[in-house]
């Protein structure tokens, strides 16, 4: 069957097994992801070749404002992207559950670079693309451009010779003045984790989510391998956080805060220079340091991040991919 039957473990086991280690993958399409937004009813949908899967498809699904039913599948599916046929299979198989949630529709954000061929190719087998129309900040659910670190044959001190000097300057001065970085995946990190990141949060006036939804990654991902939170210290008191996750090819900086630290301490510095050791460890092939908003020195996040990768640039990514359901809730969902 293409649907996994949710209350065969089996089954569960099987699907997990191949997103794990499947190219095209992500962490937002485990198994484990769904026990994270337990408040979203969760679907999954396969093809099978030879009863060998060939591709997935993790979709959560929820309520929008108005009351009708968004099915999200974050950073997916788990297939190569560019393969548009083979993406409306997955939908095709899909479909018939989406129906049955009354889903009006159903967003995909897949990593794949952005192209005019690409984004015409969707667009004529009938999905709505969501990209480079929009301008604001958060106008997609996920950032569309990323710094992506490529680690991939190096160690810690060959991606260190890819950054700019500064930067290194910069890392190398924060550890000399004594900040220290404590990780594991064990749910006792995630009060200091919490702390800073709720700081941050509230410095900057936006909204963030609550202590349980971090302690729900402790518990879904802690043991695995694929999670690790990062505490750094000065002089013994926490100063910053990080939460990451390693999928696949990559390990990907979720999550972060800091309190009002001292500048020159470069505590955020000696964070990353610890996620990007670790991802290193664990021998994948990037490192992602997540979302810019511009693409030059006009964004602080560009700022910060881009010396890290000064010869690699940023990605764009295609966007979102909507395959509508119901047309005038969708046109509700998106006024």
């Amino acid at each position: 069957m293409p649907i996994v039957n949710l209350n065969d473990q089996a089954e569960l086991d099987r699907y997990e097994a191949f997103v794990e280690k499947a190219p095209y993958t992500s962490v937002t399409q485990s198994v484990n992801w769904g026990k994270v937004k337990n408040n979203w009813t969760p679907l999954y949908v396969y093809l099978e070749d030879g009863g060998a899967i060939t591709a997935a498809m993790s979709i959560l699904m929820t309520k929008d404002p108005n009351g009708d039913t968004f099915a999200y599948c974050s950073k997916g599916p788990v297939a190569d992207p560019t393969d548009v046929a083979l993406i409306q299979k997955l939908v095709a198989e899909a479909k018939p559950a989406l129906i049955e949630h009354n889903v009006f529709l159903l967003r995909m954000d897949p990593e794949v670079l952005y192209s005019d061929e690409l984004n015409q190719e969707f667009e004529q087998a009938g999905f709505v693309l969501r990209n480079r129309q929009f301008t604001g900040d958060h106008d997609t659910i996920q950032p569309r451009y990323n710094i992506v670190l490529d680690v991939a044959g190096k160690d810690i001190d060959g991606v260190m010779a890819t950054m700019t000097g500064k930067t290194r300057t910069k890392i190398r001065h924060g550890i000399k003045a004594g900040v220290t970085v404590e990780s594991g995946d064990s749910i006792d990190l995630v009060p200091d984790f919490f702390d800073c990141y709720k700081i941050m949060s509230e410095i900057h006036g936006i909204t963030y989510r609550p202590q349980a939804y971090f302690e729900r990654i402790a518990e879904a991902f802690g043991g695995t391998g694929h999670l690790k939170i990062f505490i750094a210290k000065y002089d013994g008191e926490v100063q910053a956080s990080a939460l990451a996750l390693t999928f696949g090819d990559k390990t990907w900086h979720v999550f972060g805060g800091s309190k009002r630290i001292q500048n020159s301490l470069m505590v955020p510095y000696v964070l990353q220079y610890d996620m990007i050791k670790w991802a290193t460890e664990q021998g994948v092939a990037r490192y992602d340091m997540g979302g810019v908003w511009a693409e030059d020195n006009s964004d602080g996040l560009y700022r910060f991040k881009h010396p890290f990768a000064p010869d690699r640039g940023v990605l764009e990514y295609l966007g979102e991919i909507d395959y509508v359901l119901n047309q005038e809730a969708y046109d509700k969902f998106t006024k």
